[in-house]
């Protein structure tokens, strides 16, 4: 399902400040308590979100968390990948489990997070995603809906937040003009269409195929075209477990849709530049 407005909940936390010093103390108190049902011993779940300099973004991001309808025990971890803006110490004053990954790159990050992460499944993020509150559910109950071979990676929808509101429209036509593209894809290449901000896989089958190792590691901030031209982290993770017998499930209920940051978009050089370089990619592909 297209959208062409953003839902209540989206603009809801939109409208919530993103410096943390705007905030009450009653604020505060009251995500930091929320974000409690994330410290857990004994999760079946690990949520791993890489950050880099995102001392200004991420709130919303938490936000977002911190309202998930868990049924799962959930834990989450921020992998620090070398930030040097207040990024940590807003992680460590909100109480979120932290670690630190010195190797620049998202692949190190998501890596470091792999490595630590306790649940038997690894659900991955960026800073710049609003989750909606079934996410999580969702997407682990898509691991146990299959009946020819096993479920090892998942992947939800997305949608964009432009930068300017009335600007929706046109992401919404890009957005359904892209979901031909990304349905043909689903039939055969399914690894193509996944992405780290909304996947999910088996964490030990993650680790025994190594997933995140791949030659040329993409940055945070990449440049027009980049992740045309190089394998990304996410989607190679999501092929060596295909590789690996398993299979890639899509998750198409509109409660798991996430919204993310159009920065993906102005790399590219705005919606009618985007959608060209992704239409040109597809069609070099068949």
């Amino acid at each position: 399902m297209t959208d062409f407005g953003m839902p209540v909940w989206v603009k809801n936390l939109l409208k919530k400040p993103l410096n943390i010093a705007d905030y009450s103390s009653e604020e505060i108190q009251d995500l930091k308590q929320k974000l409690l049902r994330f410290r857990v011993d004994n999760p079946l779940v690990s949520m791993v979100i890489p950050a880099w300099n995102e001392e200004f973004g991420i709130l919303h991001t938490l936000w977002s968390l911190a309202n998930s309808d868990l049924k799962y025990p959930t834990e989450l971890i921020i992998v620090d990948n070398n930030s040097t803006d207040g990024t940590s110490n807003l992680l460590h004053d909100l109480g979120i489990k932290t670690v630190s990954e010195t190797r620049q790159g998202v692949g190190h990050a998501r890596t470091t997070g792999l490595a630590i992460a306790q649940g038997k499944y690894v659900l991955t993020g960026d800073s710049d995603t609003l989750y909606p509150p079934q996410w999580i559910n969702l997407m682990i109950d898509a691991f146990q809906s299959s009946d020819d071979k096993p479920v090892y990676c998942v992947h939800s929808t997305y949608s964009f937040i432009p930068e300017k509101p009335s600007q929706r429209w046109m992401y919404g036509i890009y957005e359904l003009l892209s979901s031909f593209i990304s349905k043909r894809k689903e039939k055969n290449e399914p690894y193509l269409n996944v992405y780290g901000f909304y996947m999910g896989f088996e964490a030990q089958k993650g680790r025994e195929v190594n997933g995140y190792d791949i030659e040329v590691q993409r940055t945070f901030r990449g440049t027009v075209g980049q992740l045309e031209t190089n394998a990304t982290e996410d989607g190679m993770m999501a092929l060596r477990l295909m590789q690996a017998g398993g299979k890639i499930k899509a998750v198409h209920d509109s409660k798991a849709k996430v919204w993310t940051s159009d920065r993906r978009i102005q790399l590219d050089g705005g919606i009618v530049n985007a959608f060209k370089i992704r239409f040109k990619k597809y069609l070099s592909r068949k």
